[in-house]
Parts: C-alpha cells; structure tokens; sequence
C-alpha cells in the first residue's frame, strides 16, 4: 500500500522560528581557486615548510605617526592586481603589506592612538616610497608612463637608459661625419643591404640635416629612446629619419662587413642594392 503523506506540522502564531543573522559576515571567494590536490600525484610529499627565522619577501618600512612607529613593516608589489580595486600604482594597486602589520594598525586606529587618515597617508608615502625599490614602474601602461615621464621631465627608466642613448648618439655623430666625406668612405649598409654612400636609397633614408640633440631636444629624444617596447632594437626611435641610420665605411671596412656575412660555403647573409650595385 502507498505510503501516507506526512502533515505538515503547523506553527502557532508567535512562534516562527527566525533565522540568526551573522554579526560580520564571513568571507567569501569571489572565484573558486584551482589547487592540486594531494590525490592527483601519488609522488608528492606535503609537508609544511617551517616559517623562517628572519623576514623575508618584500622591503621593510618604518610605519612613522606621532604617536609612535610600527618598525619594518613587510610592503610588496607584483603578486596581486585585484581588478575590482584597480586604481593608479602609486595609489597602492599591485602592492600588499602584511598582515599583522594591518591588524596593528586597526588596533591603533580602535583605541584613538592615530586616525584612519593618518593611516592612509602613511601607507601611500611607503607606497611612492617603494616605486622605484620595487621597480613599479615595469608594470605601468607604457603610454601611461611615457606621458607621466613628459610631464615630470623624465624618469628612472630615463635614468637607466641615458648611458645606451648617449652611446647610439655617438654613433649617430660619427656616421653623419663619415656620410660627409664620400670619397673616404663610399659604401653604406643598411637593413637592405650595402650600397654605395651616394646611392638615391642612402640619400633618401638620412636625414637632410643633422645635429645631436641638446637641451630639451636631448631630454624629448631620451623620453623617445627610454619608453619603446625594446630600446635595444626598437623601431620608435631607430626607425626615425631624424637620425643617420646606415653604418658608412671604407672600402676595406666594406669587405670585411661581407666576409662576416658571407657564410663557409660562399653563401650570403646580405644583398647588394640592385639600383647602384656596389662593387668591391
């Protein structure tokens, strides 16, 4: 026989159960997190690793208030970039500071020995603080920092790179020197290949005029140079017709530039302009 349905017990009036609400709502993943779980591989050991002796990770940074200092507080960036709290780097996106360090802070800022103000402050002077330290500035928008770099009048990736661009200037120099004297040297190779110095393709890949940069042409050129995806082999600025750009050389240079593309077998790494066919 079919079993009878149970009756619902009915509930007096005036004695609803309610439902506890929490205090202080417990935390929640926002995405679950992929971990691997022991199971997957028979082979691995888990074990907890001891917690160091000395501190370790990050930069230490002297939390100073009026009312006293919370010493070397951990401060790191480059692990977490919450997008739900993206804000400029030097506002404190992309950084973490430890734990404890925080929990300090609230009591302090609980029992009135400093101000949630005073809190921020301090935590955005160790955050500009750090910017350099910590190499921040690998991690900003390249337009961003270019353009924060043209209005401050450069930059510590300006100041890094300085050496390399005073460098491609000197050569910029010594080939607009050579590119005036044709007879002693009357070849030029570029990324096509080598041609004579009076070839049209020379004559119109250089510029007409030239003149190492200075003052706030040099600082412009050191903003171009500093802040292209590869300052190495860039095309931003070495693509630039503002600058001599084929390597001019003597006839002996010339046959030694072949030799070294000219491979055991007599094959070619390089082409000879068909419009002036250079020979040698």
């Amino acid at each position: 026989m079919p079993k009878k349905k149970q009756k619902k017990r009915s509930v007096r009036r005036g004695h609803r159960p309610v439902a506890q609400r929490e205090l202080v709502p417990q935390p929640r993943m926002s995405a679950p997190a992929e971990t691997l779980r022991p199971e997957d591989d028979d082979d691995l050991i888990w074990e907890a690793d001891p917690p160091p002796e000395f501190s370790i990770g990050g930069a230490a940074v002297d939390l100073k208030f009026a009312t006293g200092t919370i010493p070397a507080v951990r401060l790191g960036f480059g692990e977490l970039f919450a997008q739900e709290r993206r804000r400029p780097i030097r506002e404190g996106w992309g950084y973490t500071v430890e734990l404890p360090a925080v929990l300090e802070l609230l009591e302090r800022i609980g029992d009135g020995r400093i101000t949630a103000e005073d809190a921020r402050s301090v935590l955005f002077k160790s955050a500009d603080l750090l910017y350099d330290t910590l190499r921040c500035w690998e991690s900003e928008e390249p337009d961003e920092l270019r353009n924060a770099c043209r209005e401050a009048g450069g930059c510590v990736l300006c100041e890094q790179r300085r050496p390399r661009l005073d460098v491609w200037l000197d050569q910029a120099d010594d080939r607009w020197q050579r590119l005036q004297q044709p007879e002693a040297y009357p070849f030029a190779a570029g990324r096509q290949g080598l041609h004579v110095t009076s070839c049209s393709v020379v004559t119109r890949e250089m510029p007409s005029e030239y003149a190492r940069p200075t003052g706030e042409d040099y600082v412009a050129a050191l903003n171009a140079f500093s802040h292209t995806d590869d300052p190495y082999f860039g095309e931003d600025f070495e693509g630039s017709r503002s600058y001599p750009r084929f390597d001019v050389m003597t006839l002996d240079e010339a046959r030694a530039w072949i030799a070294e593309r000219t491979g055991p077998k007599g094959g070619r790494n390089y082409k000879r302009c068909q419009r002036c066919a250079p020979a040698l």
